[in-house]
């Protein structure tokens, strides 16, 4: 039976009176209203996406969007609660502990126990008080994890709609990395580099430099104030998926050389790598950009980056997506300058574990 709990007050709606409002599990039921949630909120996201850009279009139907939902509740570690008043849905969440090793691909990105939400797994009503709602389902859903032992909470939220990344900010959640995107068409005048550098394009087969660069770049980030984790454990993984895409065509890369010595490097691989309700038509992912210290702030980047795009647009892709750590200041602002515009937000919040010494979750 499902546990519901009766909200205190409620202005989810625009009302003052006490409500009706009640927050419960999620039920197999429930997957049709969320999924009709999920393609209103994301039919809204449209009218601040980036010019030109269908993001996910198919997920328009709330066929497509039941199917999203419904691979989220596939798993087993998977929880979710919705809010109603009455027998209006007004929001729903679904979280899932991740228990992966540290040898595993995604521990690179997202902390090895944790709890993640991706972008699909929550949506609020258009005439709803998102922040009152989603503190009521966070609430709601969030002792429980923290009494298992959760302590890191991850959730992906559009970067164009505003009330959302406002009411999960409010709940103590912070940037932790920024998708965005960009078409492939040239958008700004390129200025010329100051010396000759060669691009090297590689298709077909793996090479040692994108290994190096790949351990590089994640050494990088180690450093201040990015402070990404990286122990090297996963690099084999990483290799592995590298050295396939690379294999079977749907990798490329290309390498900025001058005299030989490799300054740089970006790697782009299908877009495969963020939520398909940010996919357009023809999009390639830049999973990995990375130049050498000494060669930064000179130009190596945008040059690679423009040779990257010309030769792109050529294969017919029309779209660029990649993301970068919100805690790189500089990374994000090269991006940005290069005309990539965020589409969503990971919002992080490392709970206190001394709270799990307290008598409520100590008992």
């Amino acid at each position: 039976m499902a546990t519901v709990r009766p909200l205190r007050y409620s202005e989810v709606r625009g009302e003052a009176a006490l409500a009706r409002l009640q927050v419960r599990e999620f039920l197999p039921s429930d997957v049709y209203a969320a999924a009709e949630l999920l393609r209103a909120a994301h039919i809204r996201a449209q009218g601040s996406a980036p010019a030109g850009s269908l993001l996910g279009v198919r997920f328009f139907d709330a066929r497509a969007c039941r199917e999203l939902i419904e691979t989220c509740l596939d798993s087993p570690r998977t929880r979710g609660a919705v809010v109603e008043d009455g027998s209006h849905m007004c929001g729903y969440l679904l979280g899932e502990k991740q228990l992966f090793g540290p040898q595993d691909f995604a521990s690179i990105y997202a902390e090895p126990r944790s709890i993640g939400v991706p972008l699909q797994g929550h949506a609020v009503a258009a005439d709803a008080n998102a922040a009152l709602v989603y503190e009521t389902l966070y609430a709601f859903l969030a002792r429980d994890w923290v009494a298992d032992r959760f302590f890191i909470h991850n959730v992906s939220v559009s970067a164009l709609d505003g009330a959302s990344a406002e009411a999960w900010s409010r709940l103590g959640f912070g940037h932790k990395s920024v998708c965005a995107i960009r078409p492939m068409r040239p958008l700004v005048p390129r200025p010329r580099p100051v010396w000759d550098l060669v691009i090297e394009e590689i298709r077909g087969r793996d090479d040692d430099i994108l290994e190096t660069f790949h351990r590089r770049l994640m050494t990088f980030q180690v450093g201040a104030p990015m402070f990404w984790p990286y122990d090297g454990e996963a690099d084999a993984k990483v290799r592995d998926i590298r050295a396939e895409a690379m294999a079977c065509g749907e990798g490329v890369a290309f390498v900025a050389r001058r005299g030989g010595e490799a300054l740089g490097s970006m790697l782009f691989v299908p877009a495969v790598f963020l939520s398909p309700l940010l996919v357009c038509e023809r999009m390639a992912y830049l999973w990995e950009g990375y130049v050498e210290g000494d060669a930064r702030g000179v130009g190596v980047g945008s040059v690679l980056l423009d040779h990257a795009i010309d030769r792109l647009q050529r294969d017919g892709v029309e779209w660029c997506s990649l993301h970068f750590v919100s805690g790189n200041p500089r990374g994000g602002n090269f991006w940005r300058s290069k005309g990539f515009i965020p589409v969503e937000l990971t919002m992080k919040r490392h709970v206190d574990e001394r709270v799990a010494w307290t008598r409520e979750f100590a008992g």
